[in-house]
């Protein structure tokens, strides 16, 4: 080819640096499942009783005695009822995020055979974590309690939102009107609310209001943690959240006995395959990996027609777990939204 075009130097390459990659791999929001994770809501032991997937697991406590309607005076042939117990079914959900990577892909790339394959996994984790963090949130919405004896200056619609609804004049005052129901309804100190963007607007606002300002907002924050999410809690508010005690509402992750090891390389690089599992360090969980290796012609796919497939599975079971309750239909979660007129 004329004018030395053949000799032209082809588009220079180069990897970004580890700060301009944190962009695209930034940490999903996690919020409600990191405080979750943390509290110990239920036996630790129940994820031990489930040997298998296919093993039911049951949780057991007692039921508090109503207090008695008639008693008034002390009497020698006095006779009661006998106290009762309730039991809970446990169940998890399957969390699974599937990649693979091929032995000679990097043989003609930029990047580095590990640079591919830690970048896969990462994403892998990344998912796996926002999916948890979603469905979390989503039970404890679907677990909201519709039984609220009221309180504060707002009004308990249990009706049709089962909601506790501050009206538009108390919106300085929303979490205080939050703190007064979950009192009210004997839920005190060390609470936890798990707000949506436009409550955390809301909170980040009237924090900013402390003692030393004209107007002091802040105080309605004492005993209680505001967790601010970007999941959507309730709708038709210009700010909700959930509001429970420190400890009532948990999760149990758990992952198959097979894979509560480190993973044999070799293993893993057989067609057979190996178990294994390693802790996410920003939650603290414990994931299994499932990994295989087959041969392959990824000729097609940047590889080589002589070239072996490594497919990978991560997973997790997770189980969430809300307090009991006797009465129907009551949980310790109790809503809580701004109404805007």
């Amino acid at each position: 080819m004329a004018n030395f075009t053949v000799s032209n130097l082809v588009a220079g390459q180069a990897v970004f640096t580890a700060k301009m990659q944190e962009a695209e791999f930034r940490a999903p929001d996690i919020a409600a499942l990191s405080v979750a994770s943390k509290a110990n809501a239920a036996n630790p032991f129940l994820a031990d009783l489930r040997t298998r997937e296919d093993r039911a697991v049951k949780a057991l406590m007692p039921i508090r005695k109503p207090a008695s309607t008639s008693g008034t005076s002390r009497t020698y042939n006095h006779t009661g009822n006998r106290g009762d117990s309730q039991v809970a079914d446990i169940s998890w959900s399957t969390f699974a995020e599937t990649f693979s990577i091929s032995l000679k892909q990097a043989g003609n790339n930029v990047l580095k055979w590990q640079e591919m394959y830690a970048a896969s996994k990462r994403s892998a984790v990344l998912n796996i974590l926002e999916r948890l963090d979603a469905f979390f949130v989503a039970q404890l919405v679907a677990s909201k309690s519709q039984v609220n004896a009221g309180g504060g200056n707002g009004t308990f619609d249990g009706t049709t939102t089962y909601d506790y609804q501050v009206p538009l004049t108390e919106k300085d005052y929303f979490f205080q009107n939050a703190k007064a129901t979950t009192e009210f309804n004997l839920y005190r100190g060390d609470l936890i609310g798990l707000v949506d963007d436009r409550a955390k607007m809301i909170a980040e606002r009237l924090m900013a209001q402390g003692s030393a300002n004209a107007t002091n907002f802040g105080f309605q924050f004492a005993g209680m943690t505001v967790v601010p999410t970007t999941r959507s809690i309730l709708s038709g508010y210009i700010g909700s959240g959930l509001f429970f005690k420190n400890g009532y509402v948990g999760v149990i992750p758990w992952i198959p006995p097979e894979n509560r090891k480190p993973i044999d390389p070799r293993a893993a690089m057989s067609t057979l395959g190996a178990y294994g599992s390693f802790t996410v360090p920003e939650i603290g969980m414990t994931l299994a990996s499932h990994v295989y290796a087959e041969r392959a012609d990824t000729s097609a796919l940047n590889g080589d027609t002589q070239d072996v497939v490594i497919q990978e599975e991560l997973s997790v079971d997770l189980g969430v777990v809300v307090a009991p309750l006797s009465t129907a239909n009551e949980t310790p979660i109790l809503s809580v939204g701004q109404l805007n007129a």
